[in-house]
């Protein structure tokens, strides 16, 4: 139960998530334990698991059109669209705009 809410922090505080310390320390649960557990859980590790929900939710956010290459970058907690644009472009080997570009073809 509490490696499920430690995931529903890091899912609800995408943008700017706490650190691994701070998420042990909210859920009341040892860092190891929070980390073992959570890859047992999720087949991941704590960070590996919010980068791949970051890349999913902003793929999802630019496939409605309604937000461009910036704003998508600043609502999954990237500062500048370059960090962003490079993430997406090592999660789905595209960027950002090819992607948009490629919904609408």
């Amino acid at each position: 139960a509490k490696i499920k809410k430690a995931k529903q922090i890091i899912i609800s505080r995408m943008a700017e998530p706490p650190t691994l310390q701070e998420l042990s320390e909210e859920i009341n649960l040892p860092l190891n334990k929070l980390k073992e557990g959570f890859k047992q859980i999720y087949g991941d590790s704590v960070f590996s698991f919010l980068f791949d929900y970051k890349m999913e939710v902003a793929r999802q956010l630019l496939a409605t059109g309604s937000y461009n290459v910036n704003e998508v970058g600043s609502k999954v907690g990237y500062s500048t669209a370059s960090h962003f644009i490079a993430a997406f472009k090592r999660k789905f080997g595209t960027t950002p705009k090819k992607f948009v570009m490629g919904l609408a073809t």
